[in-house]
């Protein structure tokens, strides 16, 4: 599967990118035939047990709910990642996450593939809202989403991060933020 945004093409990750991830991260690179830039990924065991994962159920990324490596075509270059922490749940919930190497940063860069992830959710028929979290503090992770036009939507705990921040769109939202850029 593959999301195309302005500048991003969003790749769905599959079980030979994951293995050559938690190899080197710049065997990806060959792979993809762009560069890979430094000190990414940030979390490589996240990868790793992404990998696990895949090997439990093959079918993940045919699913559409989870992980994308943002390549900016232009550049040849990976940007970074993103994706879906699982499909949607019983409420119609789903929750997105994204990693952007540090040499992409403050390009809006996060945002544009943010948005993508979005667009694609809100594509499907089940999803009513996209949740995202952060650190309880106002920095990148809070800007980023208020600028992709979530809104925070109380608190939560992390078993590894402790207490979190949720923001969310809803579908309404979404689908209004769409009809005031087109009215502008």
């Amino acid at each position: 599967m593959l999301i195309h945004t302005r500048r991003l093409r969003l790749i769905t990750c599959e079980e030979k990118h994951l293995a050559a991830i938690v190899r080197d991260p710049r065997s990806l690179g060959e792979l993809l035939k762009v560069t890979v830039a430094e000190q990414w990924p940030e979390h490589p065991q996240a990868y790793s047990h992404a990998l696990s994962l895949l090997k439990e159920q093959p079918l993940l990324p045919y699913s559409g709910w989870w992980l994308y490596l943002f390549v900016h075509p232009v550049l040849r270059a990976l940007v970074g990642s993103g994706g879906f922490k699982a499909a949607p749940d019983a409420d119609g919930v789903v929750e997105i996450g994204c990693e952007i190497a540090p040499a992409f940063r403050r390009q809006g860069f996060a945002a544009e593939g943010v948005r993508g992830l979005i667009g694609y959710a809100f594509t499907r028929p089940e999803v009513g809202a996209v949740d995202a979290y952060s650190m309880p503090i106002k920095g990148p992770q809070s800007e980023l989403a208020k600028d992709v036009g979530m809104k925070r939507n109380g608190e939560a705990t992390d078993p590894v991060a402790g207490k979190v921040w949720n923001w969310r769109i809803t579908r309404r939202a979404y689908l209004n933020q769409a009809l005031g850029a087109r009215a502008a």
